[in-house]
This record gives structure tokens, C-alpha cells and sequence, in this order.
């Protein structure tokens, strides 16, 4: 956000976040079932009872990247062109070509002093310049279900953007983006079928809210979670920058606020460089700088993954919903304690700013 004030954007993205308090993180068996816990983001003042800032600002993507292409397309320099690929890379004399196809599938060639791959995860570009990706991966399958209910009934006591479900027969993690409209259910996926949104995909929803709405389903996402940074960020004059340069699960947020950190730290870069107040030696900085943190952040993903699952290490396996509820109900005020614990110990999962560049 700090970048983004320093554009002048903040204030755009700060009105286009979730307008929900980032009050709490919840664990519970459904959405509308029995509650495991809470982590308190902002506890209240002892004195005042006002709680404390928001730790972070809430913007969903397709909220953010439509602020984002506005600006720009607004700057000078800039021919932004939607649709296109990069299908070929090629290098020589101190320039980067790259041959462009677009939609209507006319190529055409673009030259330049650099080139920045910031072409996602699957970068193509990255694989074209032979650059491979360190560390393990996939870890699992997901489904990322997009869909749209009022919520509220359920949320708004517990308001908070994300709510672990328990339900052994439907598991997974509820994203709230807007209460009363849209949101985002996480789940393991069960066969190729979750990816077009088969294999029940419907009934383990209802399954997971166990509320009586029913979910208008926008869209159906396969994705895995990898711990991977790529093993160099620059291959001559073309650099890798954001997801085509690592891979996080998302436990943490932390892989598009390191992302954002390289493109600020690179593009100020290219820009001294450009304007003629460094030499290009200044280049050579931008991986010492920012690859030893998204190491660091793809380590600190994975291990707030890992901690994750003490939570239900306290609860032990459980059957279906029933066998859950009825453990619920019978926890000791050891084994309560021990939840209480687990609960806490996901804090700085959600409160760490993780590692910025050197």
C-alpha cells in the first residue's frame, strides 16, 4: 500500500476494498454450525474499547487490476495491448525482440533495451528462457469456487475475510469479499471433474455453508499451491518479476505483496538507468535484492500452511459433520485449551508483513 500511495492510487484501492471489518479470523465445522474459534486481528484498547487499525487493506483482484490497467494507460509512454502472447524471445547487440501474437493471430515484433516477464506462474517466457523453478511443488489439487449469496446473517457477528470450514465432508476456506454478494470457497478437489465445475462441486458448497441460501456459482478454478522461486531472476536483458518468478500458497498473502515490491524495486531501477543517473551494473542489484525474500516469503507461506493443520490435530479425525459436532461438544477444558492455543499460534500467519527486498 505504501507503493501505491507513493502512485497515488491508494486512496482508489482503499475505496475499492471490502468495506468488512478485518476483525476476525474464524474456524468452524459450517458456516452456519458450530464455531471452533476466533483469532482477534484487532483486539480492543483496555482503556478505550476502540479497536485498533485494520492490518491490511482488503482489495479482490478483479477489483485491483482494473485500478491498476486505468493508470497505466494513462502514462505517456505506454501501448497496452490485451489479448496478446509472447511466443518467441530472442536476444543480441544489446536488445531483447519479442515476437507478439495477438487474438486475431497477426504476429508482429517488439524491440527494446530490456524486457520484463511478468507473464504469471506458468510464465512462458520463463520456460523459454530456460530458467527453472526451485523448491516443491504442486502440494495438492484445489477448486476455487467464485460465487455470489448474502452471507450476512452469518458473517456480519464475525466479521472477518476468511472463515476455515471443518466439515470433514466438505472442507475448505471461505473467502468474504462483499458480505451480502460475493465471495470465494477454496476446496480440495476431488478427480479432474472439479475443474469445470462437476463432481458435486454444488452440494459440497451447501455442504460446507450449511445455511439456506443458494449459491448463484460465477465460476470454477483448478489451482495447486507450490513453494517455488525461480533459480535466477534475470537471463541477459530480460528479467522475471511477481508470479512468473515465484510460487506461493496463498496462506500468509504474501505472493502479490512481493511482487509488487519487485516491480517497484526494478522498475526504479530501469528508470535511473534510462534517465542516465546509474549505469546498467545497477541492474545486476535486482536479484541480490529481491530473491533472497521471496525465498524467505515462499519458506514463510508454506510453514503458516503446515501450521494451519494443528487445528485439527486437537480435534482428531472425525467421520462426517455429526462425529465433528459431537467431538465439539465434548471437549475437555484441556483439549479447549489446546484449541485456544493452536488458534493463537496462527497469528503472525496473518499479521506478518513477511521479507521485503534487501
Amino acid at each position: 500500500m505504501a507503493i501505491l500511495d507513493a502512485l497515488g492510487l491508494g486512496d482508489e484501492v482503499r475505496r475499492a476494498a471490502s468495506q468488512f471489518p478485518l476483525d476476525f479470523i474464524t474456524w468452524c465445522a459450517t458456516l452456519g454450525g458450530a464455531e471452533l474459534g476466533r483469532l482477534e486481528l484487532r483486539p480492543a484498547g483496555a482503556e478505550t474499547g476502540a479497536r485498533g487499525p485494520e492490518p491490511w487493506t482488503n482489495c479482490p483482484q478483479n477489483r485491483l487490476e482494473p485500478i491498476l490497467l486505468r493508470h497505466a494507460s494513462c502514462q505517456a509512454a505506454a501501448r497496452i495491448v490485451l489479448g496478446a502472447d509472447c511466443v518467441a524471445v530472442e536476444q543480441g547487440d544489446g536488445r531483447v525482440r519479442a515476437r507478439v501474437r495477438t487474438e486475431s493471430g497477426r504476429e508482429a515484433c517488439v524491440e527494446a533495451d530490456v524486457a520484463v516477464a511478468a507473464d504469471g506462474a506458468g510464465s512462458p517466457v520463463r520456460r523459454m528462457l530456460g530458467i527453472p523453478m526451485e523448491g516443491p511443488g504442486p502440494l495438492a489439487r484445489f477448486s476455487m469456487v467464485h460465487f455470489e449469496a448474502d452471507l450476512r446473517p452469518w458473517v456480519q457477528h464475525r466479521s472477518g475475510p476468511i472463515l476455515f470450514v471443518l466439515n470433514p465432508e466438505s472442507p475448505g476456506c471461505l473467502i468474504v469479499h462483499d458480505p451480502k454478494r460475493s465471495h470465494v470457497f477454496m476446496l480440495p478437489r476431488q478427480g479432474d471433474a472439479d475443474a469445470d465445475g462437476g463432481d458435486g462441486i454444488p452440494q459440497r458448497l451447501a455442504a460446507a455453508l450449511g445455511v439456506p441460501v443458494t449459491p448463484r456459482i460465477l465460476s470454477v478454478d483448478a489451482w495447486s499451491p507450490h513453494v517455488q522461486v525461480a533459480a535466477r531472476y534475470r537471463e541477459g536483458r530480460v528479467f522475471l518479476v511477481g508470479d512468473a518468478a515465484h510460487r506461493f500458497p496463498p496462506t500468509g498473502g504474501l505472493g502479490l505483496n512481493t511482487g509488487i515490491q519487485e516491480a517497484h524495486d526494478l522498475a526504479t531501477r530501469l528508470a535511473a538507468v534510462a534517465l542516465g543517473e546509474e549505469d546498467e551494473t545497477l541492474l545486476d542489484g535486482y536479484q541480490a535484492a529481491c530473491r533472497p525474500a521471496a525465498r524467505a516469503n515462499a519458506d514463510e507461506s508454506f510453514e503458516n500452511l503446515v501450521r494451519l493443520g494443528e487445528i485439527p490435530r486437537v480435534i482428531g479425525e472425525c467421520a462426517n459433520l455429526a462425529s465433528l459436532e459431537r467431538r465439539l461438544a465434548a471437549l475437555t477444558p484441556e483439549e479447549r485449551s489446546q484449541l485456544e492455543q493452536a488458534i493463537e499460534g496462527q497469528r503472525s500467519h496473518f499479521l506478518s508483513d513477511g521479507h521485503p527486498p534487501a
